[in-house]
Protein backbone atom coordinates (compact mmCIF):
# COMPACT_ATOMS: atom_id res chain seq x y z
CA UNK A 1 0.00 0.00 0.00
CA UNK A 2 1.54 3.28 -0.88
CA UNK A 3 1.95 6.23 1.73
CA UNK A 4 -0.98 7.84 -0.10
CA UNK A 5 -3.48 5.34 0.34
CA UNK A 6 -2.16 4.47 3.70
CA UNK A 7 -3.01 7.99 4.93
CA UNK A 8 -6.82 8.30 3.11
CA UNK A 9 -6.73 4.98 5.47
CA UNK A 10 -6.36 6.56 8.40
CA UNK A 11 -8.31 9.69 7.72
CA UNK A 12 -11.45 7.37 6.00
CA UNK A 13 -11.60 5.01 9.62
CA UNK A 14 -11.58 8.17 11.13
CA UNK A 15 -14.58 9.35 9.63
CA UNK A 16 -16.26 6.59 9.92
CA UNK A 17 -15.62 6.03 13.04
CA UNK A 18 -16.79 9.95 14.29
CA UNK A 19 -19.65 9.10 12.05
CA UNK A 20 -20.58 6.20 14.01
CA UNK A 21 -20.11 7.24 17.38
CA UNK A 22 -22.14 10.02 16.70
CA UNK A 23 -25.17 7.72 15.59
CA UNK A 24 -24.82 6.20 18.84
CA UNK A 25 -25.20 8.58 21.14
CA UNK A 26 -28.02 9.92 19.53
CA UNK A 27 -30.39 7.50 17.60
CA UNK A 28 -28.81 4.48 18.63
CA UNK A 29 -28.85 5.65 22.49
CA UNK A 30 -31.01 3.46 24.63
CA UNK A 31 -32.79 1.31 22.30
CA UNK A 32 -32.87 -2.39 23.58
CA UNK A 33 -31.15 -3.96 20.61
CA UNK A 34 -28.11 -2.00 21.62
CA UNK A 35 -25.72 -4.22 23.45
CA UNK A 36 -23.53 -1.43 25.86
CA UNK A 37 -20.44 -3.74 26.14
CA UNK A 38 -19.95 -3.01 22.43
CA UNK A 39 -18.66 0.57 21.08
CA UNK A 40 -17.83 1.31 17.51
CA UNK A 41 -14.84 0.44 15.57
CA UNK A 42 -13.50 0.18 12.05
CA UNK A 43 -11.51 -3.03 11.49
CA UNK A 44 -9.09 -3.39 8.99
CA UNK A 45 -10.16 -1.53 5.91
CA UNK A 46 -7.83 -1.73 3.21
CA UNK A 47 -8.07 -1.22 -0.51
CA UNK A 48 -9.75 -3.20 -2.50
CA UNK A 49 -11.26 -2.84 -6.52
CA UNK A 50 -11.25 0.72 -6.48
CA UNK A 51 -13.08 0.97 -3.20
CA UNK A 52 -12.39 0.32 0.51
CA UNK A 53 -13.29 -2.15 2.23
CA UNK A 54 -13.70 -3.29 6.33
CA UNK A 55 -15.40 -4.13 9.47
CA UNK A 56 -17.66 -2.11 11.22
CA UNK A 57 -18.47 -3.20 15.33
CA UNK A 58 -21.25 -0.91 16.65
CA UNK A 59 -23.15 -1.73 19.72
CA UNK A 60 -25.84 -2.69 17.69
CA UNK A 61 -24.69 -4.61 14.78
CA UNK A 62 -21.79 -6.22 12.96
CA UNK A 63 -21.13 -4.86 9.50
CA UNK A 64 -19.05 -5.13 6.40
CA UNK A 65 -18.70 -1.73 4.68
CA UNK A 66 -17.12 -0.73 0.99
CA UNK A 67 -16.79 2.88 0.55
CA UNK A 68 -15.69 3.74 -3.07
CA UNK A 69 -11.91 5.43 -3.44
CA UNK A 70 -12.01 9.01 -3.94
CA UNK A 71 -11.68 8.86 -7.72
CA UNK A 72 -13.69 5.93 -8.09
CA UNK A 73 -17.55 6.48 -6.92
CA UNK A 74 -20.58 3.78 -7.44
CA UNK A 75 -22.20 3.69 -10.42
CA UNK A 76 -26.02 5.20 -8.58
CA UNK A 77 -28.51 1.92 -7.77
CA UNK A 78 -31.93 1.38 -6.40
CA UNK A 79 -32.15 1.77 -2.69
CA UNK A 80 -33.43 -1.68 -2.44
CA UNK A 81 -31.00 -3.08 -4.76
CA UNK A 82 -28.62 -5.84 -3.64
CA UNK A 83 -24.57 -5.52 -5.10
CA UNK A 84 -22.87 -8.88 -4.93
CA UNK A 85 -19.22 -8.12 -4.40
CA UNK A 86 -16.78 -10.54 -5.00
CA UNK A 87 -14.11 -10.97 -2.44
CA UNK A 88 -11.39 -14.07 -2.35
CA UNK A 89 -13.09 -16.14 0.15
CA UNK A 90 -16.87 -15.32 -0.85
CA UNK A 91 -19.24 -13.58 -2.35
CA UNK A 92 -21.37 -11.33 0.00
CA UNK A 93 -24.66 -9.10 -0.65
CA UNK A 94 -24.51 -5.66 0.15
CA UNK A 95 -26.80 -2.66 0.47
CA UNK A 96 -26.53 1.13 -0.72
CA UNK A 97 -26.29 3.56 1.98
CA UNK A 98 -25.74 7.04 2.19
CA UNK A 99 -24.93 9.35 5.49
CA UNK A 100 -23.77 12.88 4.95
CA UNK A 101 -20.57 12.98 6.76
CA UNK A 102 -19.35 9.60 4.64
CA UNK A 103 -21.68 10.11 1.39
CA UNK A 104 -22.76 6.94 -0.53
CA UNK A 105 -21.34 3.68 0.86
CA UNK A 106 -22.44 -0.29 1.09
CA UNK A 107 -23.40 -2.49 3.99
CA UNK A 108 -23.48 -5.83 4.47
CA UNK A 109 -24.49 -7.27 7.50
CA UNK A 110 -22.98 -9.81 9.79
CA UNK A 111 -24.44 -9.79 13.40
CA UNK A 112 -27.48 -7.72 13.93
CA UNK A 113 -28.11 -7.19 16.50
CA UNK A 114 -24.84 -7.96 18.21
CA UNK A 115 -26.34 -9.04 21.67
CA UNK A 116 -24.40 -12.62 21.20
CA UNK A 117 -20.67 -11.00 21.88
CA UNK A 118 -19.89 -10.51 25.81
CA UNK A 119 -17.62 -7.69 25.01
CA UNK A 120 -15.53 -5.26 22.53
CA UNK A 121 -12.76 -7.98 22.38
CA UNK A 122 -14.70 -10.35 21.05
CA UNK A 123 -16.42 -8.33 18.96
CA UNK A 124 -13.28 -7.33 17.42
CA UNK A 125 -11.76 -10.87 17.41
CA UNK A 126 -14.67 -11.49 15.12
CA UNK A 127 -14.07 -9.10 12.70
CA UNK A 128 -10.69 -9.97 12.40
CA UNK A 129 -11.42 -13.73 11.94
CA UNK A 130 -14.18 -12.64 9.22
CA UNK A 131 -11.67 -10.22 6.98
CA UNK A 132 -9.54 -13.41 7.76
CA UNK A 133 -11.70 -15.69 6.01
CA UNK A 134 -12.94 -13.05 3.39
CA UNK A 135 -9.04 -12.19 1.69
CA UNK A 136 -7.31 -15.24 3.16
CA UNK A 137 -9.70 -18.28 2.19
CA UNK A 138 -7.86 -21.24 3.12
CA UNK A 139 -6.52 -23.14 -0.06
CA UNK A 140 -6.25 -27.41 0.14
CA UNK A 141 -3.03 -28.73 -0.22
CA UNK A 142 -3.59 -30.45 -2.98
CA UNK A 143 -5.07 -27.43 -4.88
CA UNK A 144 -1.70 -25.94 -4.86
CA UNK A 145 -0.73 -29.05 -6.99
CA UNK A 146 -3.47 -29.19 -9.59
CA UNK A 147 -6.41 -26.74 -10.91
CA UNK A 148 -9.55 -27.59 -9.33
CA UNK A 149 -12.70 -29.21 -11.43
CA UNK A 150 -15.29 -26.93 -12.78
CA UNK A 151 -17.61 -28.97 -11.71
CA UNK A 152 -16.81 -28.67 -7.94
CA UNK A 153 -16.20 -24.81 -7.60
CA UNK A 154 -14.93 -23.72 -4.75
CA UNK A 155 -17.53 -22.48 -2.00
CA UNK A 156 -17.37 -18.69 -1.81
CA UNK A 157 -20.98 -18.71 -0.42
CA UNK A 158 -21.56 -16.46 2.60
CA UNK A 159 -23.63 -19.53 4.51
CA UNK A 160 -20.04 -21.39 4.42
CA UNK A 161 -18.22 -18.79 5.72
CA UNK A 162 -20.56 -18.28 9.40
CA UNK A 163 -20.09 -21.91 9.28
CA UNK A 164 -23.62 -22.74 8.38
CA UNK A 165 -22.86 -25.53 5.84
CA UNK A 166 -21.48 -28.81 6.53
Amino acid sequence: MTHAASAFGTVLVDRIEDTFRQIAQTRMRDLPFVNPRLSVAAVGFRPWMSSWIGVLVTPWGINLLQLPAPDAPFEPVRADAVIEVALPGAVMPFMPARLDPLGEFRMCSLFSPAQQFADQETALAAAHETLRLLFEPEVPEDAAHSTQSQANPPDRSRRRLFGLQP
